[in-house]
This record gives structure tokens, C-alpha cells and sequence, in this order.
């Protein structure tokens, strides 16, 4: 039997967002506005997931491993979420020149779902299972003590480094032939509210036919070139469908299978 829905006033909405350049057209309505009938709070998906399950948040957009991690009484919003196909940007693995063999794998500032894409992309394609190495610092700090170093983010839209690199998203859809989600808004079962998700959506419809005007006004924030804000997120598709079901599908069981997730979680998607 399903969990009861219990009803949360409008007001007392708190939605988490994520701070990463490709999700700002999510928030194109609601960020800052006042009549957006409830806070928008950018945090670590890892705070926003501890607030999820203490009731503090009503919804919170999170990355697949999140989820997959806490999918125990968890639903996905309909619709809503960041994908890309092919090269996006999102995630390089710098590699050492004149490599012949993957053995050990540098990270510092990076996701979960990050290593866990990187690591079925050189098991696929590279038939390596590398140990992962911590490592904080530059590029060639990184690839100093391991054989490739993973960067993903924002950091990339301005790195400069001479070192041959792996597009990420662009090897797995060349495994998968799907697009990969990056993004998903997620909430309690017993706290879905299907009038959240109706504003969600448009502010996510806005931000998605309105490109230009949130890479000015990103431009602006960030000191940086609104035509490369522009560029980078025409590499984005925003939304929730089927090809993004079956994305996640294929990614939580390829995880399963190189040991980086401990089961295979259901996807469940409100109605």
C-alpha cells in the first residue's frame, strides 16, 4: 500500500537547488521572485538530501547517485531535470601523454555520480578499473601522482591545459546511445505535491526558451562572456522523458556491475 500524501501549505514550499552553471535555467521563474510561494535554497545535494529525509525540504534537485543512494521513499518529480548527449563539457578526464595503460585515477573536487560515470566509461572502453586517488590541485599536480585526473563543473568553461582529455558525457553516449541525466528533482513520497511540480516545470520552460537572457544575466554574476555561458548551455536539454528513464536505467545497472552502487534502485516517477 502506498504511503499516505500528506499536503504542505504553498508556503511552506523549500525546494533545493544546486549551484552548478547547467541547472541555472531551472530556476528561471523562481529564483529571487517573490512570487514563487515558497524558498529556493542552493546547497550541497548532500545537505539537501539529509533535509529530505528530516522533512525539511519539500523537493530538491540532485544528481543519479544521490538518488540512487536514498531512493527508499523517495519519488522523482515528472519533467523536470538536465541531460546532455555528447560532448558537453561537463566532465574531462585529462590523461598523461603517451599513456598505453589506465591504472590509477585522480579526483578532487567532483561528484559522486561523476566517478561512478567516469569509471563504467574506462571499464567499457578502456578495460581498466583504476584506483581512485584523492587529489586536490591543478591538472598536472593531479596527473603528478596518477594517470589521468577527472575535472567537471564550472572550472571547465575557463581551464586552460595542454594535456589530451576524454569527454565523459561523449564516450557514454557512444556506449549507450542515450543522453545522460545529470540532473532530477526528487522529493519525498509522502510529500509529492503536484502543484509544486506544475511551477517547477514552467520555471524550468522558461529558462529552457530563454537561453540568451539567462546567460546575460549569468554574464554578469560571473564576469564572463555570455556568449560562452550561451554556448556552453545549448549543450543542454531540460526536461524528464523516456530516453531519460531509460538513461538512469542503464546507468544505475552498469554502476551496479563495476561494484559502485550495492543494488539496482527502482525508479519511481510521480504521477
Amino acid at each position: 500500500m502506498s504511503s499516505p500524501v500528506r499536503t504542505i501549505p504553498t508556503a511552506g514550499w523549500r525546494v533545493g537547488a544546486i549551484c552548478e552553471l547547467y541547472t541555472q535555467p531551472l530556476y528561471r521563474t523562481i529564483k529571487g521572485s517573490s512570487d514563487f510561494p515558497g524558498e529556493l535554497l542552493f546547497d550541497t545535494t548532500a545537505v539537501h538530501i539529509d533535509a529530505l529525509m528530516s522533512s525539511e525540504r519539500t523537493a530538491a534537485f540532485v544528481a543519479p547517485v544521490d538518488y540512487a543512494q536514498n531512493s527508499s521513499d523517495m519519488i522523482i518529480y515528472p519533467n523536470l531535470g538536465v541531460s546532455s548527449s555528447g560532448y558537453s563539457n561537463v566532465a574531462r578526464l585529462y590523461l598523461r601523454k603517451n599513456l598505453a595503460l589506465i591504472k590509477t585515477l585522480a579526483v578532487g573536487t567532483v561528484t559522486a555520480t561523476d566517478v561512478v560515470l567516469t569509471r563504467i566509461v574506462l571499464g567499457e572502453k578502456y578495460d581498466s578499473e583504476p584506483a581512485i586517488v584523492p587529489v586536490f590541485g591543478s591538472v598536472d599536480e593531479m596527473l603528478a601522482k596518477a594517470d589521468c585526473a577527472l575535472v567537471s563543473g564550472d572550472p571547465l568553461l575557463t581551464l586552460q591545459n595542454d594535456h589530451p582529455y576524454i569527454d565523459i558525457v561523449d564516450e557514454w553516449s557512444d556506449i549507450t546511445e542515450l543522453p545522460f541525466v545529470h540532473a532530477m528533482c526528487i522529493g519525498r513520497t509522502d510529500t509529492f505535491s503536484k502543484d509544486l511540480n506544475t511551477l517547477l516545470t514552467a520555471s524550468q520552460d522558461g529558462g529552457r526558451n530563454s537561453l540568451e537572457s539567462v546567460a546575460n544575466g549569468l554574464a554578469a554574476d560571473l564576469n564572463l562572456s555570455a556568449d560562452l555561458i550561451q554556448n556552453y548551455l545549448s549543450h543542454f536539454s531540460y526536461g524528464f522523458d523516456e530516453l531519460s528513464k531509460l538513461s538512469l536505467e542503464e546507468f544505475f545497472r552498469m554502476a551496479f556491475y563495476y561494484g559502485m552502487l550495492g543494488d539496482i534502485p527502482e525508479i519511481n516517477i510521480a504521477e
